[in-house]
């Protein structure tokens, strides 16, 4: 472990999103939507060391499909006192393969529909019943990435889930251009049950101007009044790109990543939480309790 350059965060901290993407050792899934540019785990320990993080959340990005064996690498690297992963699963993997990822540190199930330029318009009823389904023997979270709207069609599962809900990159939640939000009463309503939780991840995904929105903090501070303690952080490091360019270059082209400067970024969160006793608990205590630390 390289030595702390900035320590921006409370210690103890957790990203509870970063992905691993290591083609040398890893293949990519021949159905996948894109190609990212490589980010292995040394580079996510860099990242780490940079502003002063101890704990990571290795999520299982679309172009791996349902072969969770990078995030697998990655849990066994880093070690049950530092990792958590949610995977990827699919109708094809048997309980035999969920019982080895549980056992290795896996405390989620993602359903990602979002990475599609499509991803939109999905309906997500259907396979969201099933993911649940898979979940609940091992009382794992369900993670959803997909738009407000689909999520608005699925509400009535999402509420009767057994197992806790993550609404990730803030559950659909879009600022637009003029600065209007829509998708954020919805968010907030969905908070008010006792098993959902939202990553405030990427606060420059949901914003046409990127993060530089005064949209934003205002946003993340009503999600912390509504409900702090269903709240976590999470970087989306190495900040894939996605959008429009996504379908516009195809699968097969190498898709860099967004340009993030990552101290600027988690600074700047942090400050829009208002105090240390919230920051501790959206970074350490929240992600603590829901990934099983």
């Amino acid at each position: 472990m390289s030595d702390v350059i900035h320590r921006v965060v409370p210690e103890g901290s957790i990203d509870t999103h970063v992905h691993v993407f290591d083609p040398k050792w890893f293949a990519y899934a021949d159905d996948r939507d894109y190609t990212p540019a490589e980010a292995d785990l040394e580079a996510v320990q860099a990242y780490g060391d940079s502003i002063g993080l101890d704990r990571f959340v290795f999520v299982q990005p679309s172009v791996y499909g349902t072969d969770n064996s990078a995030l697998l690498a990655a849990l066994k690297l880093h070690g049950a006192d530092r990792a958590r992963a949610v995977a990827v699963v699919g109708p094809e993997t048997s309980n035999g393969e969920l019982d080895v990822l549980h056992a290795a540190g896996v405390r989620g199930l993602r359903l990602n529909v979002k990475s599609n330029p499509d991803g939109g318009k999905a309906d997500i009823r259907d396979p969201l019943r099933a993911l649940i389904a898979r979940a609940a023997p091992y009382g794992m979270a369900v993670e959803i990435f997909c738009s407000a709207s689909s999520l608005a069609g699925a509400s009535d599962i999402i509420a009767a889930s057994p197992v806790p809900v993550i609404l990730d990159h803030f559950g659909g939640i879009k600022v637009a251009e003029d600065g209007r939000a829509s998708g954020a009463e919805q968010v907030i309503e969905l908070l008010g049950l006792p098993h959902i939780w939202v990553k405030l991840s990427a606060p420059y995904r949901i914003a046409a101007i990127g993060t530089g929105s005064p949209a934003i903090p205002e946003i993340v501070q009503a999600l912390v009044k509504a409900r702090p303690e269903r709240l976590v952080w999470a970087s989306d490091w190495p900040h894939t790109g996605g959008g429009a360019d996504r379908k516009r270059r195809g699968p097969d082209a190498v898709e860099p990543f967004r340009d993030i400067d990552d101290i600027a970024e988690t600074t700047g969160f942090v400050s829009w939480l208002k105090s240390e006793q919230t920051a501790r608990q959206i970074l350490v205590d929240n992600p603590s309790t829901l990934f099983d630390f």
